[in-house]
């Protein structure tokens, strides 16, 4: 008996909801030692080591945790549109210089102010690629009806091309530990959540993907083909018009507090279409749930694999990703 998309939706998120639990409990309970576990488990609350061990759990694993999550939930669902949309196995979220765009936004924030001001680095994040996309969506308005689809993708090379280049300026202006600091932001950084970034990300992304989702059908007729999808009333330009503003807010929302995180919004996507099926409705809530838990994996493994040195988020994405993607170009 084969299940309504309905049925399969409910039933696949549950899952993959329980495996991000899992995923989540394990990051949590997972530190440099033993002892804390165990103190956790015996269900002792008294004494220092137990005091100690709840700090920092609720203080600095609880809020990195769930930001890696929710910024994984956001990448992949962006990364689901923008493969769509564009019709380009290829694309992800930072395709249109987004990524470009945050970065030089964080750069000039960390360069001016440092650490002082840390929700500031985030906000001229968002600030810089949200500019990045409205430097493309000009360019593809301007050429309107006239492949829109190579406007945008060629228009998004060259902005974030000219984006890298004044980030490379005033990073080689920097100082030492300016550098340091930029150089591990770039390469995604979780060390720095706080409960306050995890809410404006949350938020961010719960409303970004319930618009997206709320317009899954549509995002299926474009995937169909544009021809097809005017015949049915489908107002190609304006749909994909609303997409592309959607996920790329979403994206520069989540890049805004992880930094530039590779291979999530590629891989993922690709994942959940193989296991589930291309139907959007069903795949937008997959890509949400596993790409939460794909996320907060990689900080876990990130946090504990070179200990004492902690690596940078982006390293276990991409030696993750990297090798399932060149499988994928391999078997297709």
């Amino acid at each position: 008996m084969r299940l309504s998309t309905f049925a399969r939706t409910i039933l696949i998120s549950i899952s993959l909801t329980g495996v991000l639990l899992v995923v989540l409990l394990i990051s949590l309970l997972t530190g440099t030692t033993v002892t804390e576990v165990k103190t956790l488990l015996t269900g002792s609350v008294q004494g220092i080591d137990a005091q100690k061990t709840w700090t920092i759990i609720l203080s600095y694993r609880l809020p990195r945790t769930l930001l890696a999550a929710v910024a994984g939930a956001g990448l992949a669902s962006a990364g689901v549109v923008f493969q769509g949309v564009l019709k380009n196995p290829l694309a992800d979220p930072y395709l249109i210089g987004i990524a470009a765009g945050g970065s030089l936004g964080a750069v000039v924030s960390i360069s001016l102010f440092g650490e002082r001001w840390l929700l500031g680095t985030s906000v001229c994040a968002f600030l810089g690629s949200i500019s990045a996309v409205g430097l493309v969506y000009g360019l593809a308005v301007a050429r309107r009806g006239r492949g829109y689809v190579n406007t945008v993708i060629l228009a998004g090379v060259i902005v974030g091309a000219l984006m890298n280049a004044v980030m490379l300026l005033i990073l080689s202006l920097s100082g030492s530990h300016e550098k340091q600091r930029i150089l591990f932001w770039l390469m995604g950084d979780f060390s720095l959540a706080s409960y306050q970034q995890v809410l404006l990300a949350a938020v961010a992304v719960t409303v970004g993907w319930t618009l997206i989702y709320l317009n899954a059908n549509r995002l299926n007729l474009l995937i169909v083909g544009d021809d097809t999808a005017s015949h049915l009333g489908l107002n190609v330009f304006r749909t994909r018009t609303l997409f592309m503003l959607v996920a790329a807010m979403l994206t520069g929302a989540t890049v805004s507090v992880s930094g530039t995180i590779g291979f999530v919004g590629l891989v993922v996507p690709h994942a959940m279409r193989l296991l589930f099926g291309p139907d959007n409705r069903v795949l937008l809530p997959a890509a949400l749930l596993g790409g939460a838990a794909f996320l907060a994996a990689s900080d876990c493994v990130a946090r504990v694999v070179a200990y004492p040195m902690e690596l940078p988020v982006g390293v276990i994405t991409t030696l993750s990703g990297a090798p399932f993607f060149l499988y994928l170009l391999v078997k297709k």
